[in-house]
């Protein structure tokens, strides 16, 4: 099977910007034909009752633009905040792998890229013998990794990139995110440079710092600000 347009987005750890940076990756493609979204899987959310606040599929989706059905995509809801693993057996559901892949196909036909944002990082259980990186390569999409800029995250990333590494997953880069609303400090600063030099996997962009993340942020002058990002 050929690699299919478009990116799987993964992060060095829970909340490092995944879903702002799919955001953004939207707003880049928005002059570039069709993109797609998918959030395979959200926990913490109750479907029923979600919003654009607290539902990353529908904040994307919203972004997108697209007419897809939140089903599609986000097939899999489940309430408490945890990996999709402990959710079912605090639950008693199940994640249907086959229910995913089913939407992205469909998704994927409709559209000339897809975008998925997963969830955690690489090796969270989605079920007891199944994890990211095994839906990665079942969706054979390239890889970003989004990192954050703070003391820790060289360890983080090339952790993340060994994984992906380990397991067969094609890495197309990584993108640091800006999470707090400040300037770096000298370490800092040399993050960016000492990753791509000692994991050999180059750095497609940096995420600006976005302020009371809404949509209508995600416009024509976060475009501006974006619009070097080698993706």
């Amino acid at each position: 099977m050929s690699k299919s347009k478009g990116y799987f987005i993964t992060g060095t750890d829970t909340g490092v910007g995944k879903t702002v940076v799919a955001a953004c990756l939207l707003v880049i493609y928005r002059k570039h034909g069709n993109t797609g979204i998918m959030k395979p899987i959200e926990t913490g959310v109750n479907q029923k009752c979600s919003s654009e606040a607290n539902s990353d599929a529908k904040f994307l989706l919203t972004i997108s633009g697209n007419k897809d059905s939140i089903e599609e995509v986000s097939p899999i809801c489940l309430k408490p905040t945890a990996s999709p693993l402990q959710a079912t057996r605090i639950t008693g559901q199940t994640v249907d792998i086959s229910l995913i892949l089913e939407n992205f196909r469909r998704l994927q036909a409709k559209h000339d890229r897809m975008l998925v944002e997963g969830i955690g990082g690489l090796l969270v259980p989605l079920t007891a013998n199944y994890s990211v990186s095994d839906l990665i390569k079942d969706m054979n999409l390239p890889l970003i990794i989004v990192s954050r800029f703070s003391l820790g995250t060289i360890n983080h990333t090339l952790l993340t990139v060994k994984a992906a590494q380990e397991t067969g997953v094609e890495i197309a880069g990584i993108i640091l995110n800006h999470s707090e609303d400040r300037p770096l400090n000298e370490i800092e600063l040399g993050q960016a440079s000492l990753i791509q030099e000692l994991s050999n996997v180059p750095i497609l962009g940096e995420c600006p710092f976005i302020n009371s993340i809404s949509t209508e942020q995600f416009d024509s002058k976060l475009e501006k600000k974006i619009g070097g990002w080698k993706v």
